[in-house]
C-alpha cells in the first residue's frame, strides 16, 4: 500500500519525522502546540489531510483512465476508507467540540490579537513633533500603562477591577428606575445553543382545555345565519347528513374533514391511508365522551357546559344533605337476629356465591380436559 502510494509521485503517510518514531503497536500521543490551540491544530491536520487523500484519489482515477495502471482497485477503496475516517473526525469530533468552545476560543484569540497589536505599536518607533516635558510625560505614562497590560495579559489578570480610581470617583451601583433609558444591548455568552420558548406551542396546549375551546355551534351559526356568502349543502338524506342508521349525522367540521381529504385525494392523485384500529378506537372512545354534547350532528358543548355551571350552582346550598343522602342508600340494609345462633340474614351469602363459582370454574375445566 504504501510502495504503492510512492510509484504515484505521492508521499507516503510514514514518511512524515513525527510519526517514524512510532511502531505499529504503539499508541501516538497527541502533543499540543507550544503557541496556539490544540483543538485549532488538529482541525487544520485533520483538513489537510482530508485534502491530500482526496487529491491522491483524483490522481488515482486519472491514471486509471489513461491505462498506465490497471489494478488500482485496492488502492481506491484504502484511499476511500480514510476520507470516511477523516470525515467522521470533522463532523462528529471537531465540530460539536468547537461549537461548545467558541465563546472561549473567541476570548483567546482576541487577546492573542489584542497581545499582538501592544507588541507592534512598542517596536513602532514614535514620531513627536515637539519635545515638550509634557509630551514625554505622556509617552512614559503610555509606556508604562502598555507594560503593565502586558504583565496583567501574562499573568490573567487583564479584566481586573481599576483599583487606582478615588473612592469617590467610582461608580455608584444604578438603582432601577422607570425613566432608565439605556442605549446597551446586552448579548449573552454564547456557550450552549438554547432555543427560546415558544409561545404558540404554549397556545396550542392551553387551546385544547375544554373551558377554553370555542363553541363549534356558534361558529356555524354565524356562518350559516349571519353571512350572505353562498355555501354548499348536501342534500337531506344522502351519505354524508345520516350515519348510525338515523340516529346521528355529520357536523359542518366533518363535513369540510371530509372535503378537504376528498380534494387532497384528487389533487395528488394518491390515497390516503384509512383509519387504523387503535385510531378507530380512538375516535369511538373520544365520541362516547363528547356525546352528551353531541345531538342530530351537532355540537353542543357551550350549552352543556352551561346547564352544568347553573346545576352546580343550584345544588351548591345542600351539598352536605346529598352527600349524607348518598351514604344513607349505599348502606346494606341488614336485619338483627339472635347473635348467638349465627344463622341472621346475609351472614354466609358472600361465601357461598363464591364456593358455587369456584366449584362451577373446577367443573368446567374438568370437561375441557376430557
Amino acid at each position: 500500500m504504501q510502495q504503492q502510494y510512492s510509484v504515484y509521485g505521492i508521499p507516503s503517510f510514514n514518511r512524515y519525522p513525527s510519526l517514524n518514531r512510532y511502531g505499529p503497536g504503539d499508541d501516538v500521543v497527541f502533543v499540543p502546540p507550544t503557541d496556539g490551540l490544540s483543538l485549532l491544530d488538529a482541525k487544520n491536520s485533520l483538513l489537510l489531510s482530508y485534502l491530500q487523500s482526496l487529491v491522491f484519489l483524483l490522481l488515482v482515477q486519472l491514471r486509471h483512465v489513461q491505462g498506465e495502471e490497471a489494478d488500482v482497485t485496492s488502492i481506491s477503496t484504502a484511499v476511500q476508507q480514510k476520507l470516511t475516517e477523516l470525515r467522521i473526525y470533522l463532523d462528529r469530533g471537531v465540530r460539536p467540540i468547537e461549537g461548545r468552545l467558541k465563546y472561549q476560543i473567541d476570548s483567546a484569540l482576541r487577546a492573542a490579537d489584542m497581545s499582538k497589536r501592544e507588541a507592534h505599536a512598542k517596536a513602532t518607533p514614535r514620531v513627536t513633533a515637539t519635545n515638550d516635558s509634557d509630551d514625554a510625560s505622556d509617552s512614559d505614562d503610555n509606556e508604562s500603562v502598555l507594560q503593565e497590560d502586558d504583565n496583567a495579559l501574562e499573568k490573567g489578570l487583564l479584566y481586573r477591577p481599576n483599583l487606582t480610581i478615588p473612592k469617590g470617583e467610582r461608580q455608584q451601583p444604578r438603582e432601577r428606575s422607570l425613566d432608565y433609558n439605556s442605549s446597551a444591548v446586552y448579548k449573552p455568552p454564547r456557550m450552549n445553543a438554547t432555543a427560546m420558548p415558544d409561545p404558540d406551542k404554549r397556545d396550542r396546549n392551553r387551546s385544547h382545555e375544554p373551558w377554553k375551546r370555542k363553541s363549534q355551534l356558534l361558529n356555524e351559526y354565524i356562518d350559516e345565519e349571519l353571512s350572505s356568502a353562498p355555501r354548499a349543502q348536501p342534500s337531506i338524506g344522502s351519505n354524508n347528513t345520516i350515519l348510525d342508521s338515523g340516529r346521528g349525522g355529520l357536523s359542518q367540521r366533518d363535513r369540510e374533514k371530509d372535503h378537504e381529504r376528498t380534494v387532497y385525494e384528487e389533487g395528488n392523485f394518491t390515497r390516503l391511508p384509512a383509519q387504523t384500529k387503535k385510531e378507530r378506537r380512538e375516535s369511538r372512545r373520544k365520541g362516547q365522551l363528547g356525546s352528551r354534547d353531541v345531538f342530530g350532528g351537532e355540537d353542543w358543548t357551550g350549552l352543556g357546559g352551561l346547564g352544568d355551571r347553573v346545576s352546580r350552582s343550584v345544588s351548591m346550598g345542600r351539598r352536605d344533605k346529598e352527600s349524607v343522602l348518598k351514604r344513607r342508600e349505599k348502606r346494606m340494609a341488614t336485619e338483627d337476629s339472635v347473635r348467638s345462633d349465627g344463622t341472621a340474614m346475609g351472614i354466609g351469602n358472600s361465601f357461598e356465591k363464591r364456593r358455587r363459582v369456584l366449584e362451577a370454574r373446577v367443573e368446567r375445566r374438568a370437561v375441557k380436559k376430557r
